[in-house]
């Protein structure tokens, strides 16, 4: 036995303009849904489909959730401003080495439902290729990029119960 997971749902004020919004940041067609908006293609083998849905009231809070976003062409920072330009806002910036593109940009859609952008993999992998080929130097770049150093650690015999 197990499990698939299909969609993910979000409750918003207005789900025809959200999923404008969304439609354009995940380059996917619109369409109606059971009880909202649709995103992405529909049928047992599509990949995860999203939902936009009328808020059903303020008994209830809405549920917190992001989606991770991970850009397939291009950099991390060219999807950030291409969804800015979609009216997306930037939350948070939460660098590893941005001189590498690499890191988390946490933004929020028109409506404040916040989502993460992440390194794209062509990011991801020279990061692995520059870290592989001189490891000090990841050490000497993150301590420039923190300010802190590399901690060693030492084993150390405990005394004996």
């Amino acid at each position: 036995m197990g499990v698939s997971m299909r969609v993910v749902e979000l409750e918003c004020t207005d789900p025809i303009e959200l999923g404008k919004f969304w439609s354009a940041v995940l380059e996917s067609p619109m369409g109606p849904g059971v009880d909202g908006v649709h995103i992405g293609s529909q049928g047992s083998d599509a990949p995860i489909s999203l939902y936009l849905v009328e808020e059903r009231g303020s008994e209830r809070s809405r549920a917190r959730i992001r989606l991770w976003l991970t850009p397939m062409e291009g950099s991390l920072a060219d999807e950030v401003t291409r969804l800015t330009r979609l009216g997306a806002v930037i939350v948070e910036e939460r660098w590893t080495l941005k001189q590498w593109g690499i890191g988390v940009v946490v933004m929020a859609d028109p409506e404040g439902n916040e989502f993460c952008v992440e390194s794209s993999p062509a990011e991801a992998a020279e990061a692995e290729r520059r870290f592989e080929a001189e490891p000090d130097k990841l050490d000497e770049e993150m301590t420039a990029a923190t300010g802190k150093e590399k901690v060693a650690f030492a084993e150390v015999d405990r005394p004996a119960e």
